[in-house]
């Protein structure tokens, strides 16, 4: 096993591919190697992500200095990116959501399981202090039993880009149950399983709703979720519309209101604010500074889980199943509401199957030239 900082290569550069890249830099336990891009020679790269080398995609799998990858590409790459990486030994970070649907997400663990290597989805509040203070919060009982959860996460992009943007395509999986839905759903999911005493939670039923726009994708959406000993969770989410974006949990001897959770004390580190409201009103406020970096945290847990020769995060990140469980719940709510994306084909799905049972022949070819 090799020791010293992983060596990471970013697959898709943007946004959260930068968001990423900087948290990286605020930890010991990896760095940045290289940028892989379907256009390499575009001169902005240069100076979104300076003195890091930029190639191809292909190149970057095909590097022996590159030992895992972060996955930062739009939603349908995830998956056949993923299986690639995990054929070229290399260990995966994937930006959420893991797949378009919970198979794709089962195919790329398949990969990841045939080759050996980490796989994990990244959802950068769960590794957060913030996030480890709610949940010990509602294990010790401060509101008593948990039994209603709402939580929304809502933003209107209709004002800023345009119905042209890929937030608005269906060929995109665009919409927001995948892009910004994923985060109520697995948060409730948690709430859900430390009132159980457990990890995580799946519910036993999903209803859902959502209004779809000229292009076809989710512009708004609400669903109601039904977990084993009455617990209810009503999420939503939009990218047409601003909601308040408030985590509230509430029990039989009061509620917890968190604003904004998955920024927690936000992207450059700061306070964040748990308000614990008794049945009287009286209000009692935990704060978490810190100081570092939102994104570290979970280039931290991967790089941790790596070195320590894992194949998949520890609660609270999501391992496998806990992500299987997130995207059923998506996949439910979509069905729930009639959308569907028009790259969900059975071509798409042998495509992927194919891809797995070369990385599945390849170990296996390795395993008999060193046994």
């Amino acid at each position: 096993m090799e020791h010293g900082p992983v060596r990471w290569g970013i697959i898709g550069p943007g946004l959260i591919a930068r968001a990423f890249a900087d948290g990286l830099a605020r930890t010991s336990t990896g760095t940045l190697v290289a940028l892989g891009a379907r256009s390499p020679d575009r001169p902005q790269y240069a100076a979104e992500f300076p003195g890091i080398p930029v190639m191809s995609i292909a190149a970057l799998l095909g590097s022996p200095d590159v030992e895992a990858v972060y996955i930062a590409t739009p939603h349908p790459d995830h998956a056949i990116w993923a299986i690639r990486a995990a054929a070229a030994g290399k260990h995966v970070l994937c930006e959420k959501p893991m797949g378009i649907s919970a198979f794709e997400a089962e195919v790329m663990f398949a990969a990841a399981r045939a080759a050996d290597v980490f796989m994990g989805e990244a959802f950068m509040y769960r590794f957060h202090p913030q996030t480890m203070a709610l949940r010990d919060l509602i294990a010790e009982g401060v509101i008593g039993e948990v039994r209603l959860v709402r939580s929304s996460f809502g933003y209107d992009a209709s004002r800023d880009v345009g119905h042209d943007h890929r937030t608005y395509a269906n060929a995109l999986a665009g919409g927001g149950i995948l892009d910004v839905g994923c985060y109520p759903v697995s948060m409730a999911r948690l709430v859900a399983g430390v009132a159980q005493g457990t990890t995580f939670a799946d519910p036993v039923s999903v209803k859902g709703a959502a209004t779809l726009g000229p292009t076809g994708v989710d512009e708004w959406a609400s669903a109601v979720l039904h977990f084993a000993g009455g617990l209810i969770a009503e999420v939503s989410c939009s990218v047409s519309l601003l909601q308040d974006n408030v985590l509230r949990i509430y029990g039989s001897a009061g509620r917890i209101e968190v604003a904004d959770f998955w920024f927690a004390s936000g992207r450059q580190g700061g306070v964040g604010r748990i308000e614990i409201i008794a049945p009287d009103g009286v209000k009692r406020v935990v704060e978490v500074a810190e100081p570092r970096w939102l994104y570290s945290f979970e280039a931290e847990a991967a790089s941790r889980a790596i070195r320590a020769g894992r194949r998949q995060f520890d609660p609270p990140g999501l391992g496998w199943d806990d992500t299987l469980g997130n995207m059923a719940v998506l996949d439910a709510w979509r069905r729930e509401a009639g959308l569907a994306y028009v790259i969900e084909t059975e071509e798409r799905r042998a495509r992927l199957l194919d891809e797995v049972g070369m990385v599945g022949r390849a170990a296996a070819s390795l395993d008999n030239r060193s046994g």
